[in-house]
């Protein structure tokens, strides 16, 4: 899990990265039925391990999930070492649980 600064850090630089406000809302899980054929429905939480993010990708720990103008999926490799988080349009994003507390 992220420390509030770690997750802050990572939510400042993603907002310059993507050039668009990213909410402050602590975000617990997303459900996403995608109309990317390939990729079946998914569960993306916090701090659980979630495959066909992305096709070819590897099975990866979410690390945080923050909205903007999509729904940013941070990793360690998409997110941490590299600028661009996995997105997941609003369109596709079917539920959003928020951490107890905001």
């Amino acid at each position: 899990m992220l420390t509030s600064d770690q997750r802050e850090a990572i939510r400042a630089k993603l907002a310059e990265t993507v050039k668009a406000p990213i909410k402050a809302k602590r975000i617990k899980s997303i459900d996403v039925n995608s109309s990317q054929h390939w990729q079946p429905p998914l569960h993306i939480e916090v701090g659980k391990r979630c495959a066909h993010l992305e096709i070819d990708a590897p099975v990866e720990e979410v690390l945080a999930i923050f909205e903007s103008s999509a729904y940013l999926v941070v990793t360690k490799s998409r997110g941490v070492d590299t600028p661009l988080p996995y997105y997941f349009s609003r369109e596709d994003v079917r539920r959003v649980t928020e951490m107890e507390g905001g």
